[in-house]
C-alpha cells in the first residue's frame, strides 16, 4: 500500500460491521471476532493508490466502505479491469505462492480498507494452514490465474467496450432496480467516468452521448439510468 497516502486508524472494528457484510456474512461469531481483531485498518484518500502492480503480494484485503479501482498499464495505456464495491475481498493474489500483484488498485472514492495477513485470514475463515491452501490453488486454479493475466494483457477494449463494461459494473453494484432499467446510486461525472476507463473527458462524454442516442443509458435529471440487457446487446454486437 501507499503508506504516504493513507492514515491508519487505531479504533477497533466491531464484529457485526464485518457480518453485515454479503462476503462474510456466512462466518461464525468467533471468526468475525478474530478477524475483526486481527484487521488492521487505513483509511485511503480518492486517486491515492492502495497497492501498485509488480509489489510482492503479501497482505489480502476488505474494503469496508468507498470504491475502488483495479487497472493495469498495457502499451499504450491504463486499462481498467474491475471495480471494488464495500465488502469485497481483495488482493487474492496473496494466497498464492511467490505471487506479486498483476494489477494496480486505486481508490476511485475515499475508502476504509481492512488489511489483513493471509496466513492470519486463511487460517480464520478456513482452518487451515495458508501453505497448505496455496499449494492447492497451485495445482487448481493458478494456472487459469495466468491465463486471465496473459488475456487481460494481450486484448486491447476500445473506449466504447470499456466504457460499457464499467457501467454494466457500476450498475451491478451501485444500482436499485427502476421501471426503466438499473438507477445508479452512486453519483458519478463525466469526468469520474473518463478517469475510471482510461480516456478522455471529451472521448467520455462523446460515448455516453451516443450510449443516450441508443438508448442503452437514460437521464432522470442528474441520475442515470442503465439499460443493461441493451447495453450488453449493444457491445456484443460491436465485437462482431
Amino acid at each position: 500500500m501507499c503508506y504516504e497516502a493513507s492514515v491508519e486508524t487505531k479504533a477497533q472494528l466491531d464484529w457485526k460491521t464485518l457480518g453485515r457484510l454479503k462476503t462474510l456474512s456466512w462466518l461464525s461469531q468467533d471468526q468475525l471476532q478474530g478477524l475483526a481483531q486481527s484487521l488492521t485498518l487505513e483509511k485511503v484518500k480518492r486517486r491515492d493508490t492502495i497497492f501498485f502492480e509488480g509489489e510482492s503480494s503479501n497482505r489480502i484485503y476488505v474494503l469496508l466502505s468507498g470504491v475502488a479501482k483495479l487497472s493495469f498499464q498495457n502499451r499504450d495505456e491504463r486499462v481498467l479491469v474491475g471495480l471494488v464495491g464495500p465488502g469485497e475481498i481483495f488482493g487474492v493474489s496473496s494466497l498464492l505462492p511467490h505471487a506479486t500483484r498483476p494489477f494496480r488498485c486505486d481508490a476511485f472514492s475515499d475508502c476504509v480498507v481492512g488489511i489483513a495477513r493471509p496466513e492470519t485470514f486463511v487460517g480464520l475463515v478456513l482452518g487451515v494452514p495458508l501453505e497448505r491452501f496455496s499449494r492447492t490453488l497451485e495445482v487448481t486454479v493458478a494456472r487459469w490465474w495466468l491465463m486471465l493475466q496473459r488475456y487481460t494483457n494481450f486484448v486491447g477494449l476500445s473506449v466504447r467496450e470499456r466504457l460499457a463494461g464499467a457501467l454494466l459494473e457500476l450498475a451491478m453494484k451501485f444500482g436499485a432496480e427502476d421501471a426503466r432499467g438499473i438507477l445508479l446510486t452512486l453519483k458519478v461525472t463525466h469526468a469520474d467516468l473518463a478517469e475510471l476507463v482510461g480516456a478522455s473527458r471529451q472521448r467520455t462524454t462523446e460515448q455516453l452521448n451516443d450510449f443516450e442516442n441508443e438508448r442503452v443509458i437514460l437521464r432522470d435529471g442528474r441520475r442515470l439510468i442503465i439499460v443493461p440487457e441493451r447495453l450488453r446487446e449493444l457491445v456484443e454486437a460491436s465485437q462482431f
